[in-house]
């Protein structure tokens, strides 16, 4: 009888807010659906605006996830060449001189830092540090939670020899080394972003000097040699090349195949976000955007929300509407804007465009006769809005794309939530048919750097249902944002501005921003000890 033949294939992991995931793709890009191992968490969320994690448990559910992935992949025979981490951006924790935790694992929706980044703004030039960096004074951002720590936290500070992220913690456990990639470098608002380099001035915001930060470089040199115990734990492992994490948003565009602006890619997963892939030698970072990195030749221009998918959850699981799934259908039944509310989606502060961190959400029109039906929809439609603001924003710096590809579950899963984007984009909309765009942009960047996929650059998206923007839907959306922004106008004025009634004419700041968690698994709560000290 002869051997069975080995099936080469790359490990990818996947670490967002709400689930940790490991899968396994083959040498052409496609997922082995028998792999996917799918670990969901729960962030802690005791202190008013905290949303943290306990870094070592969350190691144990990523370990945990491969394990899963790796029981399937050896009953499919397959041959694992090496690994490649998609990590959502932005999170930060703190580490002694033996390694260890001094803090819990701040992730980018943690919004204690709110304080601070006002005195940012009052201080200083917040124009000249996006320019430089990218990104705003806002509390996702490491100057703030820098600067808050130092404030509520200063004998953790004085432990703490090295300030990390995530996908840098992972890779210290694992491997034994932690140099952080340009891409996850670029979430932090430390990074020059056209330099490639530490930045001075923004350095000195946070306080902290260069040698508390990990060294730069870019995700494609390798590290190799898992630790002994993880090599005895997976020795299929041991020796492979693990590439380093990536910011999740930028491989989704990478897994959607939207690798141009011909394609923006608007996600809605947990939170939102719409975004392109520029490959230029500088950029001219747009007011309104965010400007990070994918790798040193490729930037990823867009904007991101706080909400998505969380604020579905927070009507079913909050407000105890237990049956999700008539909830959404109705709310899908609903017409365009028929419900009398307005919304300022902000459950978890704002991001783009106007990065204030402390706006909170508002249902407006509220009356005896309101049904969650309605709330549902009319929140699934203020999202949109703002993500139609973002597209607005980006068109400083880019053209406008041919087609917009929708990906994140709660668009690719939702033919209401996508017809109703393309209608207020007045833009085509293609949903991805990749299922997990985040994991498989890493997997198509690992597979490009051994040589297998040597046109992934020059490829196009595969194509998903397509939906068409309707004219008269567009119209009625594009009065709904205008009420919606008046509203925005009356209740978060600049910082010093006296509130002011919305103008008759019902002008605002539409397009013009101005300042600046489905799985079976088990689900755990993480509860950082570190978080108590």
């Amino acid at each position: 009888m002869s051997k069975p033949t080995h099936k080469q294939s790359v490990l990818a992991l996947d670490i967002g807010t709400s689930s940790v995931r490991a899968v396994i793709y083959d040498i052409r890009g496609r997922m082995r659906p028998t792999t996917l191992s799918d670990v969901p968490y729960k962030v802690r969320t005791a202190e008013p605006g905290e949303v943290s994690s306990d870094p070592d448990e969350l190691i144990k559910l990523i370990a945990q996830s491969i394990d899963g992935a790796l029981s399937a992949a050896r009953k499919d025979n397959a041959e694992i060449l090496a690994a490649g981490v998609s990590c959502y951006w932005h999170s930060l924790l703190g580490v002694d001189r033996s390694r260890r935790p001094t803090t819990e694992l701040f992730t980018w929706a943690d919004t204690r830092s709110t304080r601070e980044t006002r005195d940012l703004r009052a201080r200083f030039d917040e124009g000249a540090y996006h320019a430089r960096t990218g990104c705003f004074f806002h509390a996702s951002y490491w100057p703030s939670k820098l600067r808050w720590l130092r404030a509520t936290r200063p004998s953790a500070v004085r432990r703490t020899v090295r300030w990390m992220s995530l996908g840098e913690y992972l890779y210290q456990e694992l491997l034994g080394e932690s140099p952080v990639s340009y891409s996850m470098a670029s979430g932090t608002g430390l990074l020059d972003v056209n330099r490639c380099q530490w930045d001075a001035q923004a350095l000195k915001l946070a306080g902290i000097q260069v040698k508390a930060l990990a060294r730069l470089s870019d995700w494609d040199h390798p590290l190799r040699s898992l630790r002994p115990s993880f090599a005895r734990r997976w020795p299929e492992l041991s020796e492979i090349p693990w590439y380093l994490p990536v910011g999740d948003g930028g491989l989704a565009n990478v897994g959607a195949g939207a690798l141009s602006p011909r394609w923006a890619c608007a996600t809605i997963g947990t939170s939102g976000a719409m975004r392109v892939l520029l490959e230029r030698e500088r950029v001219a970072v747009p007011w309104g955007t965010f400007v990070y990195r994918l790798d040193r030749r490729r930037f990823v221009l867009g904007g991101a929300l706080s909400e998505g998918g969380n604020v579905v959850r927070w009507f079913t699981d909050v407000l105890g509407l237990q049956n999700k799934k008539k909830l959404k259908h109705a709310a899908a039944a609903l017409a365009p804007d028929s419900h009398g509310l307005t919304i300022l989606p902000f459950w978890a502060g704002e991001r783009s465009p106007n990065w204030r961190g402390d706006a909170r959400a508002v249902i407006a029109g509220l009356s005896l006769g309101s049904q969650p039906d309605q709330m549902l929809r009319a929140a699934m439609e203020a999202i949109t809005y703002q993500l139609v603001t973002v597209a607005s924003a980006m068109r400083r710096a880019v053209n406008r794309p041919e087609s917009v590809i929708a990906t994140g579950g709660q668009l690719i899963h939702s033919p209401a939530w996508s017809q109703m984007l393309a209608d207020a984009l007045n833009q085509r909309v293609m949903t991805s048919p990749e299922p997990e765009a985040s994991s498989r942009g890493a997997a198509l960047l690992v597979l490009h750097a051994l040589g297998k996929l040597p046109r992934l650059w020059s490829t196009t998206p595969a194509r998903g249902r397509v939906f068409r923007p309707r004219a008269r839907v567009h119209s009625i959306y594009e009065g709904a944002r205008r009420r919606q922004q008046d509203l925005y106008d009356l209740l978060f004025p600049p910082p010093g501005q006296t509130p002011t009634l919305p103008s008759s004419k019902g002008r605002g700041r539409v397009g013009t921003p101005s300042a600046a968690v489905g799985s079976s698994s088990r689900t755990k709560d993480l509860r950082s000890p570190a978080a108590r000290h």
